[in-house]
């Protein structure tokens, strides 16, 4: 009697995630890598090991990331800037494979962003005369890593554009990176100064910037700080964020 496969999805990402994932049966690192457009660092090695006591098939792509100024994000499937061998691999149980990405796109590029997703797909066995027998409750899962590009030496240069309060008290921030390096917004220090002089700093876990906290050069994003964590401060409100 065949055994009909069940297959869950499941997505991870370093710069977004809710919620408490189960057991994978892959481990990928590294999440986040950053690369220039030429030379040595223009290319990392991508592992992933299978932590199961079962084959794993897994398989790369690569896409174009864009994030709007909400900070929504938004994928397009890259087939020339990223050169991935081996595309996809059987890789045996506790066994480790290395995977080379390489940017092989313009060399004079400005900052870019990808998404390489790992996906480990199902494996349907075959009996000797090769007809399909099925195989047991699997799950499947995609883990996504970020591939962040800019030329060698870059450094970000954040600015406020502009600061307003909401009707419902929430403090509404505009921030422009001016650099040409990431500007990481979960590793920034966001502080507000009432129109009395009274300072309040807010964590920067606490601070809403969208489904993706990393903005590259030349970008603005828009960054709510909810109104309980700066009760009463005011409508005439400044806010400066500093990066660490």
């Amino acid at each position: 009697m065949r055994l009909h496969r069940f297959i869950g999805l499941v997505a991870a990402s370093v710069l977004f995630w809710t919620g408490v994932p189960p057991a994978m049966a892959i481990d990928v690192t590294p999440m986040v890598m950053h690369i220039t457009p030429s030379g040595a660092s223009s290319g990392y090695r991508l592992s992933i090991k299978n932590t199961d006591d079962q084959p794993v098939t897994v398989e790369i792509q690569a896409f174009v990331m864009e994030v709007d100024e909400d900070g929504r994000r938004s994928l397009s499937e890259e087939v020339d800037d990223l050169a991935i061998f081996p595309p996809q691999s059987v890789i045996p149980p506790n066994r480790e494979q290395v995977v080379q990405v390489r940017y092989v796109g313009a060399p004079d590029a400005g900052p870019r962003m990808y998404l390489v997703r790992v996906g480990q797909l199902p494996i349907t066995f075959s009996s000797a005369d090769g007809e399909a027998t099925g195989a047991a409750v699997q799950v499947a899962f995609n883990v996504n890593t970020h591939v962040l590009m800019a030329p060698a030496g870059s450094r970000p240069a954040l600015r406020v554009v502009s600061t307003r309060t909401a009707e419902n008290g929430d403090i509404l921030v505009t921030a422009e990176n001016q650099g040409v390096g990431f500007a990481s917004l979960r590793q920034a220090r966001y502080v507000l100064t009432a129109a009395d002089g009274r300072v309040v700093e807010v964590a920067p876990e606490d601070v809403v910037v969208g489904q993706v906290s990393t903005l590259p050069g030349g970008a603005r994003r828009n960054i709510r700080i909810p109104a309980a964590l700066a009760p009463g401060i005011g409508a005439n409100v400044t806010a400066s964020i500093e990066l660490s």
